[in-house]
């Protein structure tokens, strides 16, 4: 019985680990705006439970530390012209579906990992 729960505890963490190091690297995406369509990247780095990474676009990149993952599940802040933006993402069938919320208002995209 002993042997049997401390499997299956190893094996929860094994899963959490996998999830998270599928996370790691980079990934694209295009949003609808007001000025017509934005393209960008975000490079994601996990550390065990920590997240960074940065912002690549055409307006220069932006670095992000401070993050949570969790399994799948993972969230980050980040600040633009004094404005705090909120990323609530969830890696979902190899893609990942991000909230956004914050002082520019609520949004939602999918990203897509970019080929090595």
């Amino acid at each position: 019985m002993k042997k049997a729960f401390i499997a299956t505890i190893l094996l929860v963490l094994c899963s959490t680990l996998v999830f998270a190091s599928q996370v790691n690297g980079k990934w694209a995406a295009t949003i609808e705006t007001d000025n017509g369509p934005f393209s960008f990247t975000v490079t994601y780095k996990v550390d065990g439970e920590k997240l960074s990474g940065y912002f690549t676009s055409d307006m220069g990149d932006l670095d992000f530390t401070g993050g949570k993952i969790s399994g799948n599940d993972f969230e980050y802040s980040f600040d633009i012209d004094g404005y705090t933006i909120k990323h609530t993402g969830k890696l979902v069938e190899g893609e990942i579906k991000i909230k956004s919320t914050g002082d520019y208002g609520d949004s939602e995209f999918t990203m897509k990992k970019v080929p090595k």
